[in-house]
C-alpha cells in the first residue's frame, strides 16, 4: 500500500501544473471582416526569436476591433505576435524583402526596425488575474 501511495505522489509531482493567467486582448485597426486573426503567445526571448509559441489562438475578423480572451497562460513575462490572415490560408503573406503584406501586430505596439521587435519591447507581465491588453494592426 505504501508503494501505491508513493507512486501516486510521484505521478502528482510529475504532472504539469495548470496555468491560470488570462489576457483580454483587443486588436484595433481591423480593416476587413474576411479571414481570421491568428495569435501566438511566447514566454521567453528564445521562443520569441524562434517563433516557438507556448499558446496559439484564432479569432474571426470583424471590421474595427476584435476582442479575444486567452485563458490558461503562465504567470510572468509573455509577449504576443499576431496577424490578420485575410485569405485564410494559415500563412503570413510577405512581399519584397520579406515585408508582410497582411496586417500584423505585436504586444505593447512594440516598434519595428528592419524586422520584428525585440522581446524586451514586446513583453509584459501576467500576474494571475485577467490582464487587458490593446494593440493595433499595422
Amino acid at each position: 500500500m505504501k508503494k501505491i501511495a508513493a507512486l501516486a505522489s510521484l505521478i502528482a509531482l510529475a504532472a504539469p501544473t495548470a496555468w491560470g493567467a488570462s489576457v483580454e486582448l483587443t486588436i484595433n485597426g481591423v480593416e476587413t471582416a474576411s479571414g481570421e486573426i491568428l495569435i501566438g503567445v511566447f514566454d521567453s526571448e528564445t521562443g520569441w526569436r524562434s517563433d516557438a509559441s507556448i499558446a496559439e489562438a484564432q479569432a474571426d475578423a470583424a471590421t474595427g476591433a476584435v476582442t479575444v480572451t486567452l485563458d490558461g497562460l503562465p504567470e510572468g513575462e509573455v509577449a504576443i505576435k499576431l496577424y490578420h490572415d485575410v485569405d485564410s490560408d494559415g500563412e503570413l503573406k510577405r512581399g519584397n524583402f520579406g515585408i508582410p503584406t497582411e496586417p500584423y501586430g505585436f504586444s505593447n505596439d512594440a516598434p519595428i526596425r528592419f524586422g520584428p521587435p525585440s522581446w524586451s519591447a514586446a513583453k509584459f507581465t501576467l500576474d494571475g488575474e485577467t490582464t487587458r491588453h490593446t494593440l493595433a494592426l499595422r
